[in-house]
């Protein structure tokens, strides 16, 4: 089981997010807390950096997070998939 740190960014995020966004966000997480590499998160490791991963919310949303130790997880931010990519480059 790994702990779960938010950052400022990542709950402002989260608070925009449609309800139904928001509740499956919710519900992914606890998935997360659990493995990260769970089929039902879709966990991509991303090409921009060694620490940075994703797991898709649903078609249009993504997560993305890093690896803070071998125990916990921060999640960086949550937005639309057109949108998180950017500030990554």
């Amino acid at each position: 089981m790994y702990k779960i740190l938010f950052t400022a960014t990542s709950i402002k995020s989260l608070k925009k997010l449609p309800k139904t966004i928001q509740t499956k966000t919710d519900a992914l997480i606890d998935v997360l807390v659990i493995d990260y590499r769970d089929t039902r998160l879709q966990t991509k490791k991303l090409h921009t950096s060694q620490s940075l991963f994703s797991f898709r919310v649903s078609k249009d949303y993504r997560t993305v997070f890093e690896f803070v130790d071998s125990q916990t997880i921060k999640i960086l931010d949550i937005k639309h998939r057109k949108d998180i990519y950017k500030q990554l480059k």
